[in-house]
């Protein structure tokens, strides 16, 4: 009887060993799966980065570029933010607008505080 407790504690290692093995192996093999996975999206975004990158710069060597963005820019005048400051906004008046002050005066009195 004793050599039997013997032998199944042994065939009982035995099959823990295999088991613990094979979890072991299930999880390095789904890591090794997500490290490629990402090494491989990694270097696609990179390579997607590289190529736009020299399309960017195609463009750039390009005279009809300088021409584009300087005839782009020149186009716009330059705004007057001291004037822009000073006029009332299109289709308001000065007159029409409530004084902040009489409008807190009537709310207060409304609420009754």
């Amino acid at each position: 009887m004793n050599w039997l407790k013997v032998g199944a504690v042994v065939i009982g290692g035995i099959v823990v060993f295999f088991v613990v093995g094979s979890v072991i192996h299930a999880i390095l093999a789904m890591f090794s799966a997500i490290v490629f996975v990402a090494l491989v999206a990694g270097g696609a975004y990179a390579a997607t980065r590289i190529v736009k990158s020299r399309r960017r710069q195609e463009l750039r060597q390009r005279p009809e570029y300088y021409e584009a963005q300087q005839s782009r820019y020149q186009a716009r005048p330059e705004p007057d933010l001291r004037t822009a400051a000073r006029r009332p906004a299109p289709g308001s008046s000065m007159a029409h607008r409530p004084d902040v002050e009489d409008e807190l005066s009537r709310l207060k009195r409304e609420m009754g505080s």
